[in-house]
C-alpha cells in the first residue's frame, strides 16, 4: 500500500512499514524522493534521505528496549546502504524485503559487518508472490525515467538478474496500463491485478 502510494506522488514505488513482536504495524513510511522538500513532523520528503524505510523508523513514536528487538521493518525493495545503516543503530532487529535489489541492496551489511552483525539482525524475505509485484512495480518506474537496457544503467542491474521480470515490465509499460492507473489514482488491487 504504501509503495503504491509513493508512485502514485511521482516518487520510487517503496513503501516500509515497522511491526511490532505481535505483528502489528506501529509505523509506515513511503518513498517521499518526488515530493517536495520538507523535514516535519517526522516525515523527510523532496531529499536523497527520504527513503520509506528512514520514513518508517522516524515515524515510530519510540524505541523501547528490549522490546523494539522483537520489531520488524517490512520493506518492499531490499534496503540500500543508508536504510541498513539506519535499520541497525535504530534497534529495530530484524527487516523483511520483497524485491531485491541488485544495484543498492545492502542488506549484507547487517549480516555480514563486524559492528553490525553483533547486534544480531534478522534479515528474510516476503511471500514469492509478494516479491514478484513489488520488483516488476520497481522495474516500470525505473522505466518510467526513460532508463533503458544496454546503457550500463541500474535496469541493466536488474536485467541481469531478473530477465523475465523485465521483460513483463517492459510490456505492461509499453501497453501503458500500470501507468493509466497511476494517473488515475487507481486503488492498490488494480495494480497487482497488472502485476501478478
Amino acid at each position: 500500500m504504501e509503495a503504491w502510494d509513493a508512485y502514485l506522488h511521482g516518487s520510487y514505488p517503496i513503501g516500509a512499514c515497522v511491526v511490532d513482536a505481535g505483528g502489528q504495524v506501529i509505523a509506515r513510511g513511503r518513498n517521499r524522493l518526488g515530493d517536495p522538500r520538507s523535514a516535519e513532523g517526522g516525515v523527510i520528503s523532496g531529499h536523497d534521505l527520504a527513503h520509506a524505510e528512514i520514513n518508517a523508523l522516524l515515524n515510530l513514536k519510540d524505541t523501547p528496549r528490549p522490546a523494539c528487538y522483537g520489531w520488524t521493518v517490512l520493506t518492499t525493495v531490499q534496503p540500500c546502504p543508508q536504510c541498513a545503516g539506519a535499520i541497525a543503530m535504530s534497534g529495530v532487529r530484524a527487516v523483511e524485503y520483497a524485491a531485491s535489489d541488485p544495484w543498492a541492496g545492502c542488506t549484507h551489511l547487517l549480516t555480514d559487518d563486524p559492528y553490525v552483525s553483533r547486534k544480531g539482525i534478522r534479515v528474510g524475505r516476503a511471500p514469492e508472490e509478494v516479491q514478484r509485484a513489488a520488483l516488476r512495480l520497481m522495474i516500470h518506474a525505473l522505466m518510467d525515467e526513460g532508463r533503458a537496457l544496454g546503457t550500463n544503467s541500474v535496469l541493466d542491474s536488474f536485467h541481469s538478474e531478473h530477465p523475465q521480470d523485465v521483460e513483463f515490465a517492459a510490456h505492461v509499460h509499453h501497453s501503458g496500463t500500470l501507468t493509466t492507473l497511476r494517473d488515475h489514482r487507481a486503488p492498490l488491487a488494480g495494480a497487482l491485478a497488472v502485476l501478478a
